[in-house]
């Protein structure tokens, strides 16, 4: 267990079921929103916010894998887009 956490850190080691050999359940919340600032025929612009991860914790997706090795999900992310139809 030590050679574990020296190598992935303890934050990590944590997110792990050693008992089941599993990752524990996580919970990621994402938010988006759009709102058309223009529409008429066949031309639009629509701007869009998202964030992802909304409660910033750290989510293991997997933990050690012959195939992928460890994969953690991103922290806390924002953008913002602006679309043009035409």
């Amino acid at each position: 267990m030590a050679t574990l956490i020296e190598e992935f850190g303890q934050a990590v080691v944590d997110r792990v079921n050693m008992d089941a050999g599993r990752v524990k359940p996580s919970l990621t919340v994402d938010l988006s929103m759009a709102v058309d600032l223009y529409r008429k025929e066949s031309r639009a612009l629509r701007l869009q916010a998202d964030i992802r991860n909304l409660n910033d914790r750290l989510n293991l997706i997997n933990f050690a894998s012959l195939f992928s090795g460890t994969a953690i999900a991103a922290p806390r992310s924002f953008s913002v887009r602006l679309r043009f139809d035409y």
